[in-house]
């Protein structure tokens, strides 16, 4: 039995490495799960749920509901919703310009409030609790002079995540959050600047690796499920120490 059986859960930027994590980790504990994002997921499971890939710009207001009524018609009405999808634009603040700050707000804040307020409605009109887990960031409540659009994006998913709890905890439903460190997938990105990765570690992060996408998943799960359901309105930072440390 798993800790899923009979639910539906939609994740959005599913063909990331973390949302991926998440629709893999929900599925193999029994979810039926849609897979939402720019093109449509491949999502590898051996056993346990359905998965329903869904292509989407979840940038458009339209195309997001498109979305979520595919999900719905795929896999009946959501009970689970997990928010990875997030842009992320490196730009020195001096260069900043409409068009980077809309494209990620567009996706990292609107479609999160948007797919919120969808999800929610669902559960509120059948009368069911459920569950909206949003990605955020460490890099919500610590700064980078380069990701000013994304940190403030980060900022604003900490904050509606403790809003979205306190209206919606009349209709039992639990609105928490999770905020991953430094991953692994920092590695594929250019650096800035040339620094040793080792000492990086040791110097930001206690546990002196960097986050792997199951660790965000299991956190995912966790807060997902029953043993939490005393938990919402609360982010948990899933960074090896490196907020105690920084």
């Amino acid at each position: 039995m798993g800790r899923f059986d009979g639910r539906v859960a939609v994740v959005t930027g599913a063909a990331g490495q973390i949302g991926a994590a998440c629709a893999e980790a929900l599925a193999a504990e029994g979810a039926d799960v849609a897979a939402i994002d720019l093109t449509a997921p491949e999502i590898a499971v051996s056993a346990g749920g359905r998965v329903a890939p869904i292509a989407a710009d979840l940038s458009d207001p339209a195309d997001l509901e498109r979305a979520f009524a595919a999900a719905e018609e795929a896999l009946g009405p959501v009970d689970v919703l997990v928010q990875s999808a997030a842009v992320h634009a490196r730009v020195p603040f001096l260069e900043i310009d409409a068009a980077n700050i809309d494209h990620v707000l567009g996706i990292n804040v609107r479609a999160i409030l948007l797919g919120a307020r969808r999800a929610a409605a669902s559960m509120v009109a059948r009368g069911e609790p459920g569950v909206i887990v949003n990605l955020t960031s460490v890099s919500g409540v610590v700064s980078d002079a380069e990701s000013i659009a994304y940190e403030a994006s980060k900022g604003a998913v900490t904050m509606a995540t403790r809003s979205m709890a306190v209206a919606l905890a009349p209709h039992g439903i639990r609105v928490v959050a999770v905020g991953p460190g430094s991953m692994e997938k920092f590695q594929e990105l250019p650096p800035r600047d040339p620094f040793d990765l080792d000492d990086y570690e040791q110097r930001r992060i206690p546990l002196r690796r960097l986050g792997r996408p199951d660790d965000i998943a299991q956190s995912v799960l966790f807060l997902a499920s029953d043993a939490a359901a005393y938990v919402s309105g609360t982010v948990l930072y899933v960074d090896g120490g490196s907020l105690a440390a920084w």
